[in-house]
């Protein structure tokens, strides 16, 4: 029963792996506060919650690329000769004016919470990739394949696809 319950949870963080993205995005914007991380909240409310059915394949390659140009530029900047580079009168007057959501850590630790949100969102990718293979569906979309008014009427006729072609002639 153990590993039956194990097998549903996986199946339901696989399920639900587009919606998991959205809070990742939102949980960087949350976690870093600056610049390179507001795109994040208005690609998820400004067009993938918008979308009828589910954003398109080009949606998730854009946020993967652009994921993983600030995943390199947040290494890049945590890189140790960056630190005397970071430090001085310019770069504190730069950062209180513009704030590009950019830290420096000490620790690897702290480093790895700081980019954890990133690596999330794609990690989650990629799932959400597998996902719609396996699925058939990573190169279109629902709406391609059926409208909703045909989903309604192929639903008002509980399934009988010739009674909705019928229906059209």
């Amino acid at each position: 029963m153990f590993m039956h319950l194990i097998e549903t949870l996986v199946y339901i963080i696989i399920s639900n792996t587009q919606n998991i993205v959205y809070m990742c995005m939102i949980f960087s914007m949350y976690q870093n506060a600056g610049i390179i991380s507001l795109p994040y909240p208005i690609a998820v409310f400004g067009y993938a919650l918008l979308e009828e059915t589910r954003p398109r394949k080009e949606f998730w390659e854009l946020i993967r690329k652009y994921t993983m140009c600030v995943l390199f530029f947040k290494f890049f900047m945590n890189m140790s000769f960056m630190e005397e580079r970071l430090t001085g009168k310019t770069w504190d007057y730069f950062t209180s004016m513009i704030k590009l959501g950019t830290y420096q850590y000490e620790s690897i630790f702290k480093n790895t919470l700081y980019m954890m949100p990133e690596i999330c969102i794609i990690s989650f990718i990629m799932l959400n990739d597998i996902k719609l293979k396996l699925l058939g569906l990573y190169h279109e979309i629902e709406q391609d394949i059926e409208s909703v008014m045909e989903g309604i009427d192929r639903t008002l006729e509980k399934g009988d696809e010739e009674k909705v072609k019928q229906k059209k002639l």
